[in-house]
């Protein structure tokens, strides 16, 4: 039991150094350590005032569609 102790100790010992060295930089960095690639996605467009879509077409009565050629 002392083994498992002792690892679960050490991976805390390393979080909470991680988390400290990040309190530590960030603190005194002039700006964000790490920023993923441009800003923020645009929030989408709200829909416009208007009528509702126009309804897909009807399926056109005929004959059905020719099958597929085999291999």
């Amino acid at each position: 039991m002392s083994r498992k102790l002792a690892v679960v100790f050490l991976a805390m010992l390393v979080l909470v150094g991680a988390m400290g060295l990040k309190t530590i930089v960030t603190a005194h960095g002039d700006g964000p350590v790490i920023m993923a690639a441009g800003s923020a996605p645009a929030p989408p467009t709200p829909y416009k005032a208007g009528s509702a879509p126009a309804p897909p077409t009807p399926y056109k009565a005929g004959s059905a569609p020719a099958p597929p050629t085999p291999y």
